[in-house]
């Protein structure tokens, strides 16, 4: 049972990580990021561990737990570019509450900027987005309601 419930988490930590890597699916929130990226390597680290009979005794368990969420961290602080905020939605869809059209933005941490960005924004479930690139200058406006809906969530401070 032990170890169905491992290669199970593996197979979906892993599989969500890959997935919003490689395709529009995107973890909006940070911390769920994380967690997801240190389930897949810690279950990883842990079936490999059982498949080459080590990491039997609950220390070394324990250190390996410790060792992969501290590069974990580290990975995630030099790769994570942070978190797309919605500052403008632009249109809605007439037909789809949960679809939108937003103006994103989000700090550039080394380069100390920002990154902008126009996305078609599906809202899957709490934490998770299907995000595409679009072009307002083409869709059509039978589907979509202007908005201009300032939402700010970068907390710029207006003068």
């Amino acid at each position: 049972m032990k170890t169905t419930i491992l290669y199970t988490l593996f197979l979906i930590a892993a599989t969500l990580t890959l997935v919003n890597r490689y395709t529009p699916l995107y973890i909006n929130n940070s911390k769920l990021h994380f967690i997801i990226l240190f389930i897949a390597a810690l279950t990883f680290v842990l079936i490999a561990s059982q498949l080459f009979g080590k990491l039997k005794r609950s220390k070394s368990q324990l250190l390996a737990f410790i060792i992969v969420g501290v590069l974990c961290f580290v990975k995630s602080f030099l790769t994570w570019g942070g978190d797309w905020k919605t500052q403008t939605i632009l249109y809605k869809n007439v037909t789809n509450d949960n679809k939108n059209i937003e103006f994103q933005m989000r700090g550039d941490r080394f380069s100390f900027g920002y990154k902008k960005r126009v996305v078609n924004r599906l809202k899957l479930f709490p934490g998770f987005d299907w995000t595409t690139d679009i072009d307002t200058a083409t869709i059509d406006h039978k589907h979509w309601k202007k908005m201009n809906l300032y939402v700010n969530e970068m907390k710029f401070v207006s003068k």
